[in-house]
């Protein structure tokens, strides 16, 4: 028994003056009683405090002096456990635990089976045994047992010990139902209302007796038992946690709520928060908590293991330091190592698990805003910061977030200790339940306004702008895109304006303007920025009716002029005006480079004042005279379209996109070289020249065609006379190659454009040291992982110029990655596949074997990585022809089958003992012990057996065969791993007929393979070898075709009678929530 006694103190809260008295595990519970036995069940449990505007219980272990750490608070009560009354001191645990065996007797002609037991144990009072059945066939005839045990353990006192379970609802349930005795000593006072435990009609007193508790769960009442579980469940720290919602903002514009409704926040402690007035976008405000108040959310949330991203604006405070933090966001249950999970800004953006942390590369400056956002990925086991929509910290944590709290805060980490807090501003803060990619997160930190003028004026952007104003304008209904805004006010009084721009008002910070124009003649001012001090027309034309950019820098107004031609009219024209610090102003007409100004790279701003944009006209005129600009301050008469307003200097590929319907890439965008026994590209018109006669090999990576084969010694490559442009731009470049010599201290070019030797002018693709590296010349990117000869290799290079970052990829995952690189500045050269030139004249060529070289101008997401480098097949069956939906376009025959109604739009249908369909050219899978996995969804319209998936040599079914998955004649789906000729099979259950069931197999050396059932795993062999046959493979759905004879364990000969959709296969193991997400779809 224990026995426990509290010292109650209303209105008063512990004041944490004279001693430390951080609690250890904050909770949400409805009323003070739940306060009170959350203590009671926790053995490290000395103090309480519960807010009841808020319902927030604060638990702590180090207060000794209840009454001499006390103040006053109307809105509180504390209490603390009396000294000397706990008894026992600690929590005792024992085990109760249960074992059901089922034994099953099957007879079979060709199988011996034997049961392998595996056993994991954990650090907790819980052990779970599991029996999973392995059979090894040989060609004797046997009788076939198989018998398995389930163990039950249930923690004799799973509350007693104080910690947070990461299933607390199926330990508590147990719990309940197998120890009521234990139960008893924890139920010695409950609230008013307690009823409701009972689920019956009898009248009971509102203050049960413990008697009454006693009797109920002496005499096995299991509805009292299951509603006191869920009354613990509401009322302690013990919740029934729930994923967030995919999206929660909070606006900050004068209260705390969600936007969406569902995560409103509450103020902790009552002292006054400060707001700023506007906020980031020119409306609304912005939130400064104090010290001593923060914004609690008491909504359960689970987000130890959700993907998420969360984003705000803020604004800094005078001071931050190491040991000076601004807080922002934390969910954080208790603080000890990765149950902590804080974004908080020191001088540096931070990431923190509680001493599994990441720390941003840029230190911040004082009283200006800035955008973070930051990455929670258990899924990839990754921590990412950005700071203004770039990348600015990655890092693989120790170990995974594992806390559970059921309280989420902003503008504090309670638990967080040994820190000065100095709070600033937060703007727009938002909660996303996924990973945000990088072109999300950049528009959303520098997409400042977005007006398609769609029959709208409303902003589109992320900032959602409101301060808006329009006169004498109208839609018209022939925009560039949709509608578009109609300016033509006879009496000069159009124009469209937008106020609150922050960012135009930072001296040399950068931005861009991108819009369509269709003007009626070649007039007035098409853009016009301003203040209460100031004013530019920046895009417009002179008295020449040329169009012309300028602004302001610190020797006055610059402009450029394009005097080369005029702007047609009645025609629709792009034009993108950026400026930076670095480049200066530049004009792009129709996605080209017109021309730059180099003599001035500033940009003064009208004293830190927010700016206002005006479209069509220039309304201060006393201010914008036409002594002081080349532009005419006047009305412009035409229609504007797709306006976009950036906080940052555009790309060459930003302005490409934007600019669309003209073209910047003369050879299109993308380019495959297939070296199918050629150096055509595939895609453009950047056809390659062979020099010194290289030679193509049979099969290749796709099991068809051809691969090119380079011998080092007879200097032999491709190359591609015709200019590319990579400079200040992003690319992907992927490739298969397949090394049959490295050495150290040599150079193997994979892919190259040489310009000249100096810094950021030499694009090299290469192997150095038998690794991976990217390299500009002097701006380089060695990776950590070394290359074997023969064997095959997808390797990727990925450059963001958005980020600055270089990335390389080897078989679809990161294996190194280095910011603040480049931009690659080359401007001349061909491209060299297959080579790469050290300095003018010297060569490096590599040896061995290269196939399907892809260039992509543009950045590639790590899962479009993953994707062309192990997804080796994919079949929708939307449609019926002879090449595959998966980046490698495998061959595929097929007979007597037909399109049916699928699980995803159409299925494939197998009706006959003649029906099939087969894959082929699979080379890793015929590799030995290399991984792979596959996933289809099934409905079988008969019972019985038959086959699913059977491997062979040859296109009739024979050589080297064998069959990987199928039915047993009793219904019992099978998967089987071979090795040495004897097969490892894992029994599924019996499939029921016109149902879609989604199977999955997955293999690794480490893992074994392992069966899947609608997402969830089966049964495992355990580590397993997987013997292939070293050579290309056919796949065969629902036949065996001639080869009925081969190994097939348990599996019958039969043909497949059913539906089948969605086939993959992949190079790699999938993880158990790949295989969840495909079973999901």
């Amino acid at each position: 028994m224990r026995s426990m006694k509290m010292f109650v103190n209303m209105n008063s809260k512990f004041q944490c003056a004279n001693t430390t008295c951080l609690p250890f595990v904050i909770i949400v519970t409805s009323n003070v009683l739940g306060c009170e036995v959350a203590c009671l069940m926790r053995s490290q449990c000395k103090a309480a405090t519960f807010y009841r505007s808020i319902t927030i219980c604060q638990l702590f272990n180090d207060i000794i002096d209840l009454n001499g750490n006390m103040l006053i608070h109307t809105d509180a009560t504390s209490m603390s456990v009396i000294n000397g009354t706990r008894f026992p001191s600690e929590s005792i645990s024992t085990q109760i635990t249960t074992t059901t065996t089922t034994t099953s007797t099957t007879t079979t002609a060709t199988t011996t089976t034997t049961t392998t037991t595996s056993t994991t144990s954990t650090t907790t009072t819980s052990t779970t045994t599991t029996s999973t059945r392995t059979t090894s066939t040989t060609a004797t005839t046997t009788t076939t047992t198989t018998t398995t045990s389930t163990t039950t353990t249930a923690d004799s006192d799973p509350v007693g010990s104080g910690e947070i379970r990461s299933d607390p609802a199926s330990d508590l349930l147990t719990w309940v139902v197998v120890n009521p005795q234990v139960l008893k000593s924890h139920i010695f006072r409950l609230s008013t209302g307690l009823e409701v435990l009972y689920n019956d009609d009898i009248p009971r007193s509102s203050s049960p007796i413990s008697h009454e508790i006693t009797s109920c769960l002496e005499s096995n009442n299991l509805i009292f038992k299951k509603n006191l579980y869920r009354f613990f469940s509401k009322d302690t720290s013990l919740v029934l946690l729930k994923n967030p919602g995919n999206n929660i903002q909070w606006l900050f514009d004068g209260n705390l709520n969600d936007v969406y409704g569902n995560y409103n926040g509450q103020l902790f402690n009552t002292t006054n928060v400060t707001w700023m007035s506007p906020g980031y976008a020119g409306y609304g405000s912005a939130i400064r908590f104090t010290a001593n108040s923060y914004m609690i959310i008491n909504r359960d949330l689970n987000l130890s293991s959700v993907r998420l991203t969360v984003s705000a604006w803020i604004w800094l405070p005078n001071t931050l330091s190491s040991n000076v933090y601004f807080p922002l966001f934390s969910y954080c249950p208790a603080s000890s190592t990765d149950m902590c999970l804080h974004m908080i800004i020191k001088n540096t953006i931070f990431l923190g698990y509680f001493s599994d942390d990441l720390t941003g590369s840029t230190v911040l400056k004082f009283n200006q805003w800035y955008h973070v956002a930051f990455i929670h990925d258990p899924l990839l086991f990754k921590q990412s910061v950005y700071l203004n929509g770039i990348l600015n910290g990655i890092r693989v944590p120790n170990s995974p977030f594992h806390g559970n709290a059921n309280y989420t805060t902003i503008g504090a980490v309670p638990l967080l200790s040994g820190f000065t807090l100095q709070n600033g501003f937060i703007d727009k803060l938002t909660f996303a339940a996924r990973i945000k990619n990088t072109s999300e997160l950049l528009d959303e930190a520098t997409l400042v306004a977005y007006f398609s003028f769609d029959n709208t004026y409303n902003d589109n952007g992320p900032n959602q702008m409101i301060k808006i104003t329009f006169i004498s304008t109208s839609f018209d209904s022939q925009g560039r895109f949709n509608q578009c805004l109609l300016l033509n006010n006879l009496a000069n009084l159009s124009y469209f304006q937008i106020d609150g721009l922050y960012y135009l008002g930072q001296t040399n910070y950068s931005y861009s303007f991108s819009l369509w124009i269709y003007p009626f003649n070649n007039n007035g001012t098409i853009l016009q920025v301003s203040s209460t001090s100031w004013c530019i027309p920046m895009i417009g034309y002179d008295s020449f009716g040329h169009l012309t950019i300028q602004t302001k820098g610190l020797s006055g107004i610059y402009s450029i002029t394009y005097t080369s031609g005029t702007i047609l009219l009645n025609q629709w024209t792009n034009i993108i005006l950026t400026y930076s610090n670095t480049n200066g102003l530049q004009l792009f007409l129709n996605g080209l480079f017109i021309n730059g100004y180099n003599s001035d790279y500033s940009y003064s701003a009208s004293n830190n004042s927010l700016n206002t944009i005006i479209l069509g006209n220039s309304i201060t005129l006393n201010n914008c005279s036409s002594s002081m600009t080349q532009i005419v301050p006047s009305q412009f008469q035409g229609k504007i379209d797709e306006f976009k307003i950036f906080s940052r200097e555009l790309s060459l590929d930003d302005i490409t996109e934007l600019a669309q319907g003209t073209t910047y890439y003369t050879y299109g965008s993308s380019s495959l070289w297939k070296f199918d026994n050629n150096t055509f590209d595939s895609l453009s018109n950047l056809n390659g020249t062979a020099i010194n006669s290289p030679s193509y090999i049979a099969s290749g990576i796709t099991g068809n065609g051809y691969a090119l084969k380079l011998i080092r010694n007879n200097n032999q490559y491709v190359t591609i006379s015709t200019y590319k442009n990579f400079a200040n731009v992003s690319f992907t470049v992927e490739m298969w190659i397949y090394p049959t010599s490295l050495s150290n201290n040599i150079d193997y070019g994979l892919f190259s454009q040489y310009g000249s030797s100096t810094t950021d002018n030499s694009l090299h693709l290469i192997i150095r040291n038998n690794i991976l590296l990217m390299g500009f010349y002097a701006d380089d990117l060695p990776c950590t992982t070394t290359l074997s000869i023969n064997t095959w290799y997808h390797v990727a290079f990925v450059y963001d110029y958005r980020s600055r970052s270089q990335l390389v990829y080897l078989n679809g995952n990161q294996d190194c990655l280095r910011t603040s690189a480049g931009p690659f500045l080359g401007t001349s050269g061909s491209i060299y596949i297959g080579t790469f030139m050290l300095v003018q004249g010297n060569f490096q060529y590599f040896d061995g074997y290269i196939d399907n070289v892809e260039l992509n101008m543009r950045v590639k997401t790590n899962s479009e990585i993953l994707t062309d480098a192990t997804l080796t097949t994919w079949h929708s069956f939307d449609n019926i022809s002879l090449i595959d939906s998966g980046p490698l376009g495998l061959t595929r025959t097929y007979s007597n089958v037909t399109l049916v109604p699928g699980k995803v739009n159409q299925a494939l249908s197998f009706n006959s003992s003649l029906s099939f369909y087969q894959v082929s050219g699979f080379v890793l899978l015929g590799i030995p012990n290399n991984p792979y996995s596959m996933s289809l969804w099934v409905t079988r319209t008969s019972t019985g057996g038959g086959i699913l998936i059977h491997l062979s040599t040859q296109t009739n079914g024979t050589g080297w065969c064998a069959a990987l998955m199928g039915f047993r004649s009793t219904g019992e789906i099978i998967v089987i791993n071979w090795y040495g000729g004897t097969g490892t099979e894992i029994v599924g259950p019996i499939l029921s007929i016109n149902i879609w069931i989604h199977i999955a197999m997955t293999y690794s050396p480490t893992n074994g393979l392992i069966l899947y059932i609608n997402g969830i795993n089966y049964g495992t062999t355990g580590s397993r070898s997987y013997g292939a046959p070293g050579q290309n493979v056919f796949l065969t759905l629902g036949n065996f075709l001639g080869g009925t004879s081969c190994n097939k364990t348990s599996i019958t000969s039969d043909p497949y009678v059913g539906y089948l959709d969605e086939f993959r296969v992949y190079s790699r193991e999938l993880s158990a929530a790949d295989v969840y997400g495909l079973a999901n779809p």
